[in-house]
């Protein structure tokens, strides 16, 4: 039961008792469960590792609670990390959403050669400490299949969050009258029927048509999708 917690883990008496009760009951059934992770939400180091997860990264306990922040630099692609982990460092700060699963998906070194593998993940506080604070937060994280139209679709919306991170500033500079522009041009429209819906000549949406691209940084058709995807235009 001691290997429940790191040896130096500070937490007093009747919190440590609440957290050792939980995760020995999570332990009687562990092999039915998904993988599940424990952090210690001050400062999102790994607290416990159930044995399937450990299999799965080839790690032991001690490693990855050795590890620190270098855990998630190592297991996990950090263009995922940088998107989901502050949100849902977001999400512990406020208290009415706190308790919530937070879900997301993560690409994690489980393949052949350490090779990145999809996984459905759920994060919420497991644990609170005497002041009603979250200490302790809970993952379970389900393996997708790679042949499973899941997969594809969390490697898509991973694309699509990395373009908005990226590219806010550029879809910012649009006017009003470009973002609702952009909408028609990337759903595949002529440009007839663009401007009859709109009410302009198709001159004068063709200018608009090279302002956006020109902002955008977009050279082809292709290009103004993604954009009009990644920020759920289309």
């Amino acid at each position: 039961m001691d290997d429940f917690l790191p040896p130096h883990f500070n937490c007093s008496d009747a919190v440590r008792k609440n957290i050792i009760r939980k995760l020995a009951a999570f332990e009687v059934i562990a092999d039915e469960l998904p993988v599940y992770i424990i952090h210690d939400v001050r400062d999102f180091s790994v607290v416990y590792l159930s044995q399937k997860g450990l299999r799965q990264l080839g790690a032991s306990l001690k490693d990855v609670r050795r590890m620190g922040q270098e855990y998630f630099i190592k297991f996990f692609n950090p263009d995922d990390v940088q998107f989901y982990l502050p949100r849902f460092v977001e999400r512990l700060r406020d208290k009415e959403s706190a308790a919530r699963w937070f879900s997301f998906f993560q690409q994690v070194t489980t393949g052949q050669n350490q090779s990145f593998e999809w996984y459905l993940s759920a994060s919420r506080p497991f644990i609170y400490d005497e002041e009603g604070k979250p200490l302790l937060s809970l993952t379970f994280a389900l393996q997708l299949d790679p042949n499973h139209h899941l997969a594809e679709k969390a490697e898509r919306l991973m694309m699509e969050n990395l373009l908005l991170k990226d590219n806010y500033q550029r879809y910012a500079s649009l006017t009003k009258r470009e973002k609702e522009l952009l909408q028609y041009i990337a759903s595949g429209q002529k440009t007839a029927e663009i401007s009859n819906q709109n009410h302009i000549s198709e001159k004068t949406l063709n200018t608009h048509r090279r302002n956006i691209k020109r902002k955008l940084g977009a050279k082809t058709h292709y290009d103004i999708i993604k954009f009009a995807q990644a920020f759920n235009l289309v």
